[in-house]
């Protein structure tokens, strides 16, 4: 059997995307997952597709994010064609909520000052609280007003992230799941495949998509520097409601303590906490009554929701909030995606196609120059 050009480790959604968008460019492309596709944070991801949210001001993540964003609704409909699965996209619009006079003032300039960036091109409008429950009249008579941007929306995570996988098998990448990799295989300075429990897998590159346990990936790497690559878990619990009919699709609805996702099943994802507690992805009963808590703080009907599961996930944080991508250094043929932290469902497909140019030995895109490895570089220590 000929020994493909790519090997990916992960099959989360990014992982699975940049399978897609190798196997797009026609390169012989086999995934490697420890376990099942989705089965760390993706599966537990809301699917936010939510820029704006996300994002505190302009600058490189709002830039990225809403560059994904428009082209979302093209890529799910590639998929659907490509893979026969539907990724559930909705454009429902969301709505950021202030519950007392401090957050609206804070919320409100932060408004204005999205629209001032007219190269951003954000279409978005301040609600009074009048204006705010006309949209969605569950919301809770404490609001005092609103950010309303209507172009955003969410997927579903784990669909989207096996659509891109069955979209990548259909051109021809092999999926497996269940299959640890265990090593890299080194030769020289170069990566020439990995290790499994069956063996070596040799490769003519391998990019490692392994989420949180990223860094520990790099540790196969004789000498590799932990430092160029400071991604940490973030646990983030969710839990799932069962939401109260409603006279329309409902929207996102977020404030300073939790989001609400309502999806296509009748199920509103609420979520998330965000916990520095290492490798533990454990829910724990504190996660789960600070969400059921915030719930009804946005729309207090949620009170007598009833309750579907709860679950966790650990995402990859880094310190500035944004993935780390490029060819590993002193590494010839291993590059790395990691650090996306609760935009890896939003940034995916950008992902994909920013790591397939990498892997095909073209430059990082100018937009994503922000996302580039070398920004942790700093000098080597003595010795």
């Amino acid at each position: 059997m000929r020994a493909p050009d790519v090997i990916v480790v992960g099959g989360g959604v990014v992982g699975a995307s940049v399978a897609f968008h190798l196997a797009r460019e026609g390169l012989a492309v086999a995934l490697l997952e420890r376990d099942g596709l989705a089965a760390a944070a993706s599966g537990a991801a809301a699917g936010m597709l939510a820029p704006i949210g996300e994002a505190r001001a302009p600058g490189a993540l709002l830039g990225l994010g809403l560059l994904a964003l428009r082209g979302f609704e093209t890529l799910c409909a590639e998929l659907r064609e490509r893979s026969g699965i539907d990724p559930q996209y909705v454009v429902s619009g969301a709505m950021r909520i202030a519950l007392s006079d401090d957050e609206a003032e804070s919320l409100r300039a932060r408004a204005l000052a999205l629209l001032a960036d007219r190269e951003l091109g954000v279409e978005l409008e301040w609600l009074d609280p009048a204006a705010a429950r006309a949209l969605e009249p569950g919301l809770s008579f404490a609001a005092r007003g609103a950010i309303w941007s209507p172009l955003e929306g969410h997927v579903s995570s784990p669909l989207l992230t096996r659509a891109y996988a069955e979209a990548a098998s259909a051109l021809g990448a092999s999926i497996e799941t269940g299959t640890p990799v265990e090593g890299l295989v080194c030769e020289g300075n170069a990566v020439e495949g990995v290790r499994t429990r069956a063996g070596r897998r040799p490769a003519g590159a391998v990019v490692l998509c392994a989420g949180a346990w990223t860094p520990g990936c790099l540790g196969w790497l004789p000498g590799a520097r932990a430092d160029l690559l400071p991604v940490v878990p973030v646990r983030g619990q969710t839990v799932t409601l069962e939401a109260p009919p409603r006279p329309r699709p409902g929207v996102i609805v977020s404030g300073n303590r939790a989001y609400l996702v309502p999806k296509r099943d009748g199920a509103l994802i609420v979520g998330a906490t965000e916990e520095h507690v290492g490798f533990d992805c454990r829910v724990t009963a504190a996660g789960v009554r600070g969400l059921l808590d915030a719930a009804p703080s946005l729309v207090p009907e949620l009170q007598g929701a009833s309750f579907r599961c709860a679950s966790a996930g650990l995402r990859p944080g880094s310190p500035d909030g944004l993935p780390a991508l490029g060819a590993w250094p002193d590494a010839r043929g291993l590059f790395v995606a990691a650090g996306h932290h609760r935009n890896g469902v939003l940034l995916s497909a950008l992902t994909g196609c920013f790591v397939a140019d990498l892997v095909r030995g073209k430059a990082l895109a100018d937009e994503a120059r922000a996302l580039a490895l070398e920004r942790f570089a700093g000098p080597r220590s003595p010795g």
